[in-house]
């Protein structure tokens, strides 16, 4: 498509200086017909021209607006989903080639998703009507199956072009592998990857993930022969081939709506103009495009933090029904905390936490086995709190918002060797494997290669003894394989009652806080890391 924007402030002006020249002097009558047939047909074809131009730039300028990454309608940062359909809303009229894309990573978890799955998430969005949205891990947080019927729900396509349903032996149901949106003169072609760590982080039973370049290359094409003006790719993980991509106009644009990006993956992204980052929570970015001669140029990029944007009415009104609803639920009073806590995620996936350490203590205590192991990625409150401060059945929804359940296994000293040394195998990228533990003690060493950072452990007092078998108390999702732990999954499987194989870890964190009422939450000396001199 080859526009071509003009000049339209220039030809006005000139056209305005003209049309004083030609008025001064007809009223002198220095201006003969013939002369002033001439000047008045130039006058009035720079006028038309004039018009003509703002008719041209108006169709060849574009603005897209991305947002995503907001799971929480309670979070007074990241939630603000009526200050979004305000800004979206003021966008289309200024602009009627406005785009709006929704970077994901918002069905789930949080304390009401945990009620409808994320059902609320979607009737929101419905009414901001993105013109896609691409999918992030977060979005399976209820697995593959609850994922379609939200797809069904939503009155936008859902989008991801390299995840396969092996039961379809095609893609997921509801869910498509692009989108094609045109509006006016410009089309917009929507490409997502996931990443092909899912099945291993997110437990999909059905779900696999084919290499994402070789997914974003075919997918390009595609588009590019239906008539796609631009491609615009959304991604979640800081792949190193993006940047290849644009160079090579496979994509035009490229939209990373991770918030919480580690600073190395984040300084590398924010340096490339054509890939708008979501670098912090809260955050939605609005850029204005031209398109001339077949180039692709950036006029303006506006970040804006949403908690400082005027709500819709109409939609916060809704918004606090729903919260109505919650507040009804969970506000209720369980207990306090004990001594100050974090857990925010630098904490709870790379270093002991006084919370983790209350819930690893429950599922050992419950469950009655020797020790216990649940990985800091369950975690999800993301915040500090003081001694004192009150404990709410919404603290606990908000910290533990998956529905996993207590299991019983038994497993050898070396299989359990092999699993702790894993879970240390993500601290640089602060990934949610990090095990919390109760029953045991581990020095590690975070500056050893990966695989070799177990300095020693002892379970209750005593050297771990490889020949030796221990019963563990986890999550269904860690004995399955969940976030990689395969050690887990050759474990024995403990007999348990219905009760102790249904019950939520959720749930019995929650009991206890209300037998305790004032938490035992302290950080004791668990996990040392002797990289850091031996401290916490």
């Amino acid at each position: 498509m080859n526009l071509t924007i003009l000049n339209t402030q220039n030809q006005k002006t000139n056209a305005h200086s003209i049309a004083v020249w030609l008025l001064k002097k007809i009223a002198k009558q220095q201006l003969n017909l013939s002369l002033f047939a001439s000047v008045f047909c130039y006058f009035v074809l720079s006028i038309v021209g004039a018009a003509n131009a703002d008719e041209n730039s108006n169709k060849n300028t574009f603005s897209v607006v991305l947002a995503g990454d907001m799971p929480d309608i309670s979070d007074p940062v990241s939630g603000r989903y009526a200050e979004l359909q305000k800004l979206i809303s003021t966008t289309r009229k200024t602009n009627s080639q406005a785009f709006f894309f929704f970077g994901g990573g918002s069905i789930g978890p949080s304390a009401f998703s945990n009620l409808d799955r994320g059902s609320h998430i979607v009737d929101l969005l419905n009414n901001i009507e993105p013109d896609a949205m691409g999918l992030a891990k977060r979005d399976f947080s209820f697995f593959e199956d609850e994922l379609s019927l939200r797809a069904y729900e939503a009155a936008f396509p859902f989008v991801s072009s390299n995840l396969r349903d092996s039961r379809l032996h095609n893609f997921l149901d509801g869910v498509s592998n692009y989108a094609l949106i045109t509006k006016g003169d410009i089309s917009f072609g929507f490409i997502s990857v996931m990443d092909e760590r899912l099945p291993i982080e997110y437990l999909t039973q059905n779900i696999y993930v084919t290499p994402p370049k070789e997914a974003i290359n075919e997918t390009a094409k595609t588009l590019r022969k239906l008539g796609a003006d631009i491609i615009i790719l959304h991604y979640f993980v800081a792949y190193d081939f993006v940047t290849a991509l644009l160079d090579e106009g496979v994509i035009d644009l490229a939209f990373n709506s991770h918030t919480r990006l580690p600073n190395s993956d984040k300084a590398r992204i924010d340096k490339d103009s054509r890939i708008l980052h979501l670098s912090v929570p809260g955050m939605v970015r609005v850029a204005d495009f031209e398109m001339s001669e077949g180039q692709l140029t950036l006029i303006n990029d506006n970040p804006y933090q949403l908690n400082t944007l005027a709500p819709d009415p109409s939609l916060q009104y809704e918004i606090n029904s729903y919260k109505f609803r919650l507040d009804r639920i969970l506000d209720e009073q369980l207990g306090s905390w004990g001594a100050d806590t974090s857990t925010l995620r630098e904490v709870v996936r790379t270093k002991e936490s006084g919370f983790a350490n209350f819930i690893a203590d429950t599922m050992r205590q419950f469950a009655g086995t020797q020790i216990s192991i649940v990985n800091g990625g369950s975690i999800r409150g993301d915040t500090t709190y003081t001694a004192g401060s009150v404990i709410t059945r919404r603290t606990i929804a908000t910290e533990l918002p998956f529905r996993s359940t207590l299991r019983a296994i038994e497993i050898s000293g070396k299989g359990l060797l092999e699993t702790l040394e894993y879970g240390l195998s993500g601290l640089e990228e602060v990934q949610g494997s990090f095990l919390h533990v109760s029953g045991i003690e581990l020095e590690f060493d975070s500056s050893r290669p990966i695989g070799k950072r177990v300095v020693s452990v002892t379970i209750q007092g005593d050297p771990i003894l490889p020949n030796n078998t221990y019963s563990v108390a986890t999550t269904d999702y860690l004995a399955s394989g969940g976030d990689g732990f395969e050690a887990l999954t050759k474990a024995k499987r403990l007999s348990q009652t219905t009760l102790e194989e249904t019950i939520l870890v959720s749930d019995i964190v929650l009991r206890n806080v209300q037998l305790q009422k004032r938490l035992t939450n302290r950080v004791e000396g668990r996990l040392i890391d002797h990289a850091s001199g031996g401290r916490q």
